[in-house]
């Protein structure tokens, strides 16, 4: 009884918190570059005295990112859009003003000629610290390597001002914090990175994908419900056949 017991509940705690995985996945269908998380359920003993306890089997469960699925590349053709190639990313700064990674590439200038990402991030160029944009130019372009270039008013050359940091760390040696950021300590400038500029890339998180999970989400919190009903049952149904009359 007490596995039954144990098994439903923790399902149930799993299940919500798959829910909310799925809840967070689609409330960044339109974030561009967002990665999105998987919920992986698995079975898990709890131990005393360094052995499991065969009578208290509970369901376990991680997050996970979905690195290696690219999104959807949709041309906009604004000049400050990018989008990735392969398994290069963007180096900004966090919060700290410590190195991070992205995938977002919806860049803009602030009113401080910083280059930033579409949620503020400050962008870094190849020697690790921020872009700067000179304030006077009529055009800027991005080359496929990451360089950034002005063209000056009533010039004719272009004028280099910079060039994304961009990186390809293994995935494996990746992480991703809670600030959505991604970090690697094995992330260094990759020379050889590309991207598309007039581009950006998507979430990789389809919409029917995140329909269809939280449908079998809400199936299988039922399920784990009718177990502790079941459980509940059977209960009353052995204390009633040991009660004295």
């Amino acid at each position: 009884m007490d596995r039954l017991i144990y098994t439903a509940l923790t399902g149930l705690q799993r299940t919500q918190e798959a829910q909310t995985v799925t809840a967070h996945n689609l409330a960044n269908l339109s974030t561009p570059g967002f990665r999105k998380e998987m919920s992986l359920l698995s079975a898990g003993w709890l131990t005393a005295d360094g052995g499991p306890q065969s009578a208290r089997v509970q369901s376990g469960g991680e997050a996970s990112v979905d690195l290696f699925t690219p999104g959807r590349i949709e041309a906009t053709g604004r000049p400050l859009d990018i989008a990735m190639d392969g398994d290069a990313w963007l180096a900004v700064a966090d919060d700290s003003g410590a190195p991070a990674l992205t995938r977002r590439g919806d860049l803009a200038v602030n009113a401080d000629g910083g280059l930033v990402t579409g949620d503020g991030r400050p962008v870094l160029d190849e020697g690790g610290g921020p872009i700067r944009i000179p304030a006077d130019f009529s055009s800027l372009r991005i080359g496929r390597d990451g360089s950034i270039e002005i063209l000056p008013p009533g010039e004719m050359v272009w004028a280099p001002v910079g060039r994304l940091n961009l990186q390809s760390p293994p995935p494996a040696s990746m992480t991703r914090g809670v600030d959505g950021l991604f970090r690697s300590a094995e992330a260094a400038h990759d020379p050889q990175a590309t991207l598309h500029s007039g581009a950006l890339e998507r979430s990789n998180m389809e919409p029917a994908e995140a329909l269809v999970e939280l449908i079998q989400q809400s199936r299988m919190f039922e399920m784990q419900t009718k177990l502790v009903s079941a459980a509940r049952e059977m209960d009353e149904g052995s204390a009633s056949l040991m009660r004295v009359q």
